[in-house]
């Protein structure tokens, strides 16, 4: 679900621009992927329902060598389990996900409609109400039509704080399942060195539902990044970021 719900951002072109605001926080965020992908050292911690794991990333190694599978449910993996996880995780930052979501001018996001609800101190709260770009597929736009949320921004450089999405009501993604309960939270940071890219530092997802009408299930994931160090650093740093 967390695979599906972080792709809902590579879909469709903008029909009318964001508040400016909105609109710099999302360049922000799109110029920020490939810096952090090649220039950037850090740790990923995936917290599942049923398995926890932790992976590493450095951009200084040859691209197939990036990512190194630490720990699956707090041990060593098998070389085969690391091969495989190592893989997905390769593939899945291919498609901007993790903490590199590439949420350019191409996003739904830059198709959205957003009002303002709060100015107040020093953020910006913008009410989302989510529009499909015109290339968005089935799924993704079937979705988007029950879901509502929150865009928060600061008020003095516009970079993104967090993005929070909610259904209003229950929906099915394909044939046999019913969402009862979805939500999507990113919360994310601007690293204070190197190239100072904005990154999704934290991540989670949570569903609940049935299986055709039957079974239930009650999903979360959270993806958390940190230890971020700049390539040309020797060894990892801990995490020191601007929220």
């Amino acid at each position: 679900m967390l695979v599906f719900a972080v792709a809902l951002v590579l879909a469709g072109p903008a029909f009318a621009a964001p508040p400016k605001p909105v609109a710099d926080a999302l360049a922000q965020i799109s110029t920020s992927g490939g810096k952090l992908a090649s220039g950037w050292r850090y740790l990923q911690t995936i917290t599942g329902t049923q398995q926890s794991e932790k992976l590493a990333y450095d951009a200084s190694l040859p691209d197939g060598r990036r990512w190194t599978v630490l720990s699956v449910n707090g041990k060593k993996p098998s070389p085969e389990k690391a091969r495989e996880l190592a893989g997905q995780a390769k593939q899945a930052h291919g498609k901007g996900q993790s903490g590199s979501l590439e949420m350019g001018v191409d996003s739904w996001l830059s198709a959205s409609h957003y009002r303002l609800v709060d100015s107040s101190g020093d953020r910006l709260v913008y009410q989302i109400e989510p529009r499909p770009g015109a290339h968005a597929d089935a799924a993704a736009s079937s979705m988007l039509k029950h879901l509502s949320g929150q865009f928060v921004v600061a008020k003095d450089d516009h970079r993104p704080l967090s993005l929070t999405l909610d259904n209003f009501e229950s929906f099915s993604p394909r044939f046999g399942v019913e969402i009862k309960s979805f939500q999507l939270k990113i919360h994310f940071t601007r690293l204070p060195a190197g190239s100072r890219p904005v990154v999704a530092q934290e991540v989670s997802t949570e569903a609940r539902g049935k299986v055709f009408w039957i079974k239930t299930f009650d999903a979360k994931t959270k993806v958390v990044l940190s230890n971020f160090a700049p390539v040309g650093a020797t060894r990892v740093a801990p995490a020191a970021a601007t929220r």
